[in-house]
């Protein structure tokens, strides 16, 4: 069932019940039955506890399903513990669980060590009972929580002593808090000169799935542009109109090392990007991320390709949620050479990054393929 048992004055308890044997024998060898009775119901109720406490816990399962819960920072949510007992019921029990302090407890007390929460709460289960319990918690700050370790401290009901059952597999609930969404003045200008989803008057580039109306037609018209249903009603030629439509993708590139550790405004730079990724979704704006921390796979750093909508949205934060001051990183000018090669640039591009000097040879190459825009920790940025 994957319960470590750890039984603490079960010794103790032994020595008892031998005690009260050795005492029942005398009373009946000098005919004391009085204190006879006394010992053997004594000795009858630490022989139940022993015979209680050795099958105690031995049908006892907890439902552990993967969930991960997504929590914005400042949120709640809350812990699910199921456990279904189909063996002795529990009573007057204590259940323990740490975990990592992304997210903290709702109106309970807490005792907190280093980055872990460790919380109290009562159990008591009863036979074939399926019992739910749900620790309300709130987010706290960006990052991945766990429950780390789970213990279920059940006490003896006479004398000193407990019963500890750990949990020894792993939880596989986690909660997910997104950072912080500050409000960042950001600004974006399409492209006339690239095709796009972008709707803008003076574009050169049309929308073919995006008629708006017809217009009279004229010599330079192509022939497939010619309305007919149009041009019957109204007895002359009429040509389709269509929405004119730029390029306003985005390509955010954060630079997350210092030498060989990560930068020390992490927090700040992440949200930072979290707000403008914030601001793309409610534009309709597509956009792609790279950060230079390692990642195993084709591409070897974070890398978000480029999308829009709610579900990249999801992906974006999600991506910003995980990172951590003790992932790996590569160089900066690494990341830039190999993006160099193997990607296509949008028409705006920001490089978040105070360390120029390592990448200076290729921006004056990617100014001319892309809208370049640096943005450096105290330049750029003004909160609203």
């Amino acid at each position: 069932m994957n319960w470590i048992r750890h039984d603490y004055g079960i010794k103790n308890t032994k020595m008892a019940l031998g005690f009260t044997v050795v005492l029942f024998i005398m009373s009946m060898v000098f005919l004391q039955f009085t204190a006879a009775a006394i010992t053997a119901f004594i000795g009858f109720i630490v022989a139940l506890q022993l015979a209680y406490f050795s099958r105690l816990g031995d049908k006892l399962v907890f439902k552990n399903p993967k969930i991960r819960k997504r929590v914005l920072n400042g949120g709640d949510s809350h812990w699910e513990l199921s456990f279904e007992n189909k063996g002795l019921p529990v009573w007057g029990a204590n259940l323990k669980i740490w975990f990592i302090d992304t997210v903290i407890p709702v109106g309970q007390e807490a005792g907190s060590y280093t980055e872990l929460v460790e919380l109290d709460v009562p159990f008591t289960v009863g036979y074939k009972e399926t019992m739910v319990l749900k620790v309300p918690v709130t987010g706290n700050r960006r990052g991945l929580s766990r429950i780390k370790k789970m213990e279920l401290s059940i006490p003896h009901p006479f004398g000193q002593g407990s019963l500890m059952l750990e949990y020894g597999g792993m939880i596989l609930q986690e909660h997910l808090v997104y950072p912080k969404l500050r409000k960042y003045q950001f600004r974006y200008a399409p492209s006339k000169q690239k095709p796009g989803q972008f709707n803008l008057r003076h574009s050169l580039f049309e929308d073919p799935f995006q008629p708006i109306g017809t217009r009279d037609y004229v010599s330079t018209d192509q022939f497939n542009q010619i309305h007919w249903k149009a041009s019957a009603r109204m007895q002359t030629y009429q040509t389709k109109v269509y929405n004119h439509v730029a390029n306003e993708a985005m390509f955010f590139v954060l630079n997350v090392a210092d030498r060989y550790a990560t930068i020390s405004n992490l927090e700040e730079r992440i949200e930072e990007l979290a707000s403008y990724i914030e601001n793309c979704f409610s534009e309709g704006v597509p956009y792609a991320i790279a950060i230079n921390v390692r990642s195993a796979g084709k591409i070897p750093y974070l890398y978000l390709a480029s999308g829009e909508g709610s579900r990249q949205r999801q992906h974006a934060l999600e991506l910003l949620s995980v990172i951590s001051k003790n992932n790996s990183t590569m160089p900066f000018a690494s990341m830039i050479a190999h993006l160099d090669l193997h990607t296509e640039l949008p028409y705006t591009t920001y490089l978040m990054t105070d360390n120029l000097e390592s990448v200076k040879k290729y921006i004056p190459k990617w100014s001319r393929k892309t809208e370049l825009k640096i943005l450096r920790t105290s330049e750029g940025r003004v909160i609203a």
